[in-house]
């Protein structure tokens, strides 16, 4: 079944790749232009009984189709790779249902050498194919990007006093839960980016889109997902209303300050019923992400309302993002660390079942692990999986003899048949790991 996916998912390239070169050697209608388009038809087709939607994408220079990767593209492929890139467009998805029509239009426009990625969207969008989606380079950053702004937004607002518009927030979140649902592991390297200056807006962000891959990996419908994101956004908006120096002391709180932070889920949870368009399920998740599974946690007169899946949701994610951040008062872990950390919350501050559902989803060696293989190289884990090797994907950024890369190399060591045999500290290497994603 591997190899014949492998074998579509390269047919299918090739065929892309040849059209699109030909699309402007016959005119619209001619047989010979037609035939490569009803065989891509058929090669979708079949590829779609077993994955569904196909997303063919380049990442530093790499083609995917599905889960194949091109690392040695023949020379169609590397044609492909080129336009795209040319384009600006970091991939398209190919819809079930998606027909032959449809991809003549893709190739027409894919061949024009003056169009963007956004006018391809444009154009397919106006010859009314539905079934072809164009990404755009860096959109996943950028919405990122747009999610830290619209949070510190809101934190600035609630600290003026007023109660802020929510419009932009739940647009950012409608578009990272659209991700999620499609690829929930596309979102962990997000969760890498730690700016320490920025701690708040960036952790919150960090929750929602934890929280969105976590809920889309377990099955929960779309509006769940966005439900998850608005809650891991919003769940210390409550700290607004904390006196400033005890939010940024380091160190250990006294009791006083201690009671006065405990009080920021209700101070969220206030703030967030106030907000036009947020679901009162989300003001629940944000009084209870700190209600621990055991019901020790706080506040205390909550801890016998019955709390919801996404309350668990957000405390796992917030667990995660917490215990990774460097802060005044906290070396953070590695990824595996955290990973190890969480396993033994299980039943007393974390859902159990939640956490597996986590552990799944980021597998042996999470993502932004900084690993060292069997060829003494050392990567950074790109694709977490559950194979023995270790990982699905990494990007080598040193050689066995602890050189620097000039340009680091995207490689699948389970097609490789390599294997990760170590942790390494990236501290200790001097390494930021995020600037690799």
């Amino acid at each position: 079944m591997i190899e014949n996916g492998l074998q579509h998912a390269q047919r299918l390239a090739t065929l892309l790749s040849g059209a699109i070169r030909g699309a402007g050697l016959y005119p619209p209608g001619h047989p010979a232009s037609l035939q490569p388009f009803r065989e891509m038809e058929a090669v979708i087709s079949a590829q779609q009984r077993e994955t569904g939607e196909i997303r063919l994408a380049v990442t530093d220079g790499v083609l995917s189709v599905g889960e194949h990767l091109f690392f040695a593209p023949s020379a169609p492929l590397q044609e492909l790779i080129n336009r795209l890139e040319e384009k600006g467009v970091a991939g398209l998805i190919l819809k079930p249902g998606v027909l032959a029509q449809d991809l003549t239009v893709l190739a027409r426009l894919m061949a024009d050498p003056s169009g963007t990625a956004v006018e391809l969207g444009q154009g397919l969008k106006r010859a009314g194919v539905q079934l072809i989606e164009v990404m755009e380079e860096d959109t996943l950053s950028h919405t990122y990007n747009e999610a830290v702004s619209a949070v510190r937004d809101i934190f600035q607002e609630i600290g003026k006093g007023r109660i802020p518009n929510s419009r932009r927030m739940l647009t950012v979140v409608s578009s990272l839960a659209m991700t999620a649902i499609k690829e929930p592991a596309a979102l962990l390297g997000l969760a890498l980016i730690k700016d320490y200056d920025n701690y708040t807006f960036q952790h919150s962000v960090n929750v929602g889109v934890l929280s969105m891959a976590l809920s889309a990996s377990m099955g929960q419908p779309p509006h769940e997902v966005e439900e998850a994101g608005l809650a891991g956004f919003l769940h210390d908006i409550g700290k607004t209303r904390v006196d400033k120096e005890i939010l940024n002391k380091p160190g250990k709180l006294n009791t006083d300050e201690s009671l006065e932070m405990r009080k920021h889920p209700e101070h969220g949870a206030e703030i967030v019923r106030e907000m036009e368009g947020v679901p009162e399920r989300v003001a629940e998740a944000v009084l209870g992400h700190h209600i621990r599974y055991d019901r020790g946690g706080y506040p205390e007169w909550a801890r016998s309302l019955p709390f919801g899946v996404t309350s668990g949701i957000v405390a796992v994610a917030d667990f995660y993002d917490a215990t990774t951040t460097l802060r005044a008062y906290q070396r953070p872990m590695q990824p595996t660390q955290a990973v190890e950390e969480i396993r033994n919350a299980c039943g007393t501050s974390l859902d159990r079942e939640i956490v597996e559902r986590f552990l799944e989803l980021t597998g042996r060696f999470p993502t932004g692990s900084l690993v060292r293989l069997d060829s003494n190289e050392i990567a950074v884990v790109f694709t977490p999986s559950t194979h023995e090797c270790g990982a699905a994907v990494v990007k080598v950024i040193m050689d066995s003899s602890g050189r620097a890369l000039a340009e680091p190399e995207l490689r699948s060591i389970i097609a490789s048949g390599e294997r990760i045999v170590d942790l390494v500290d990236p501290l200790v290497k001097g390494i930021d790991v995020s600037r690799y994603f």
